[in-house]
């Protein structure tokens, strides 16, 4: 059984959404999931098994009173989303954001609006560069919402991580 990654949206920001990373790898590990790892404190949990979205969904709000949403990702499909980045820099400050799929019609801001950021959208991910942090980008919250729930974004640093602890 190959190892994936779980990416739960919104756990451990803003404070209202708090679950302690032990809490998170006992309710993998009920699910039946093996070697399970959380990878920072923000809700990236590595581990094998056949556990479903839902399931794990289901069990962390009934365990915690959080209900995040996640993306279940196998290591060829992180792999080929990263691959897909199409600005370099610093990997803190590029930001990507991996959903199941994009929606075709967005309502996106021109170049010069975003500038120095940039954004581009591929398939199953959008794609930016933010050099002034996640924290000061121009991005407004109305292009976000026009995404599923389940969309969730994590720096290259973070995600190069998560694909060298899921092995080869």
């Amino acid at each position: 059984m190959s190892r994936r990654v779980a990416l739960l949206r919104g756990i451990n920001v803003g404070g209202n959404s708090t679950v302690p990373m032990a809490t998170l790898r006992a309710i993998f590990e009920e699910l039946g999931c093996t070697e399970v790892v959380t990878v920072l404190n923000s809700g990236n949990v590595i581990f094998g098994g056949d556990v479903t979205a839902c399931d794990l969904e289901r069990r962390i709000r009934e365990e915690t009173g959080v209900s995040p949403r996640l993306q279940l990702l196998e290591r060829s499909r992180l792999v080929g989303i990263l691959e897909a980045m199409p600005f370099e820099g610093d990997p803190s400050r590029l930001l990507v954001t991996i959903m199941g799929a994009v929606p075709t019609e967005l309502t996106r801001p021109t170049p010069a609006e975003l500038a120095p950021e940039r954004l581009q959208v591929g398939p199953d991910a959008v794609y930016s560069f933010m050099p002034d942090g996640i924290s000061k980008s121009r991005l407004k919250p109305a292009f976000w919402k026009q995404f599923p729930p389940e969309a969730t974004g994590r720096n290259l640093r973070t995600l190069t991580t998560i694909v060298g602890m899921l092995g080869a």
